[in-house]
């Protein structure tokens, strides 16, 4: 099946407000390296596709969801973090790629629409210098390079990761996996390192307010 007729098989399973269904692990689409954006769909298709992310992603509520976790192997996501101190104002990207710009990283504990329910403590880059393409919301398609810091880098990670097949929790300080009605139970990285019996970089991270420089 090509991906415009996907697509449209995808979309005919939104509801009346345009919430598309959020696949959960185990489905083939969050494992698979998604191909990169190349105008495979049409303009029309392609804002409706934007469009019903997004509110997939509101609804939800999350900070950003990539386009395999609707079932699309594409390299595309949209992100938004309405926080006044580290805010991402809405962003649709198309193949976006990321680096690390020192070795400086943050220890925090992460979600992911398509593992509902669950937390685990993930170690992330805290800048990075970010590539991608970003599709404005006139539909115009144009290059972006930006570096990010703090919460919008995490997010950014996050999603560009989920096109290469790889869930946040992949990448999890082992043993750090729970519900997240336990979160609140571990106010801070160092009751969590003491409470789930961790150790390693996160231990160190912990006695330094969340942070490690490898």
């Amino acid at each position: 099946m090509d991906l415009s007729t996907l697509t449209k098989k995808i979309l005919d399973r939104r509801d009346a407000a345009g919430v598309l269904p959020i696949v959960q692990a185990g489905h083939p689409a969050l494992r698979r390296r998604s191909q990169d954006w190349a105008g495979q769909l049409s303009d029309e298709l392609l804002a409706q596709l934007v469009e019903c992310m997004i509110v997939t992603m509101r609804d939800a509520p999350g900070v950003g969801l990539a386009a395999p976790q609707v079932g699309i192997p594409l390299r595309l996501a949209v992100m938004e973090h309405d926080d006044p101190e580290e805010p991402l104002p809405l962003l649709t990207v198309l193949n976006p790629t990321y680096r690390a710009l020192d070795g400086e990283r943050a220890y925090a504990w992460e979600g992911c629409l398509s593992m509902d329910g669950l937390r685990s403590i993930v170690p992330r880059a805290t800048s990075v210098a970010f590539t991608c393409l970003v599709r404005d919301a006139d539909g115009t398609i144009r290059e972006h390079a930006a570096d990010m810091h703090g919460w919008p880098a995490r997010i950014v990670q996050h999603e560009t990761d989920h096109l290469s097949g790889v869930l946040c929790h992949d990448e999890a300080v082992p043993r750090s996996l729970v519900y997240e009605e336990y979160v609140t139970r571990m106010p801070d990285l160092e009751s969590a390192c003491k409470r789930l019996g961790l150790s390693g970089d996160v231990t160190r991270a912990a006695a330094n307010g969340g942070v490690w420089v490898q």
